[in-house]
């Protein structure tokens, strides 16, 4: 049997927005604050690749960034590189989110939850692999507020500004 593996479907606009919209209200719920615009840049492909999927297992809202990349090094290869290779990915699903008033970017370039909501039973709609990537993103946003500033995320991940 050969499985298809669906790319379209996980690069979707409106549904990295409600990954996206998930990641901004973890954040804020942890840190009360919303974050800068480039942790987004950082948080949806960390949660969209399949292969960094079994490093989330066995965490949890409170394991911590640097608990999960302590445990965890092989999240460092080509990070960069898979960060850089998710711009446009990552800007499509921003501008969705900001249309369909999912999100809202304020004048500080810091992403704001939007009038708009996640519907509530969409993840129970999703198949269990779905459902993981909205927890994985959920504890990101967790790991990221708890973390700090932008600038400690990213020097934690061995990225640069």
């Amino acid at each position: 049997m050969r499985i298809a593996h669906d790319i379209f479907a996980e690069t979707n606009p409106a549904y990295c927005a409600c990954l996206l919209a998930t990641f901004v209200r973890a954040y804020r719920t942890r840190s009360g604050s919303v974050p800068d615009i480039t942790l987004c840049y950082a948080a949806l492909p960390l949660a969209l690749s399949g292969d960094l999927a079994p490093t989330f297992e066995r965490t949890n809202r409170k394991t911590g960034l640097l608990e999960w990349l302590r445990r965890s090094p092989v999240i460092h290869i080509c990070l960069a590189d898979r960060v850089n290779g998710s711009l446009d990915i990552v800007t499509e699903a921003i501008r969705f989110a900001c249309f369909s008033k999912l999100l809202a970017i304020n004048t500080e370039g810091k992403v704001a939850l939007g009038t708009s909501s996640v519907p509530r039973l969409l993840k129970v709609q999703l198949t269990q692999d779905t459902q993981n990537i909205f927890d994985n993103i959920d504890h990101l946003g967790h790991w990221f507020a708890l973390a700090g500033s932008t600038r400690t995320v990213f020097n934690l991940m061995g990225l640069e500004l």
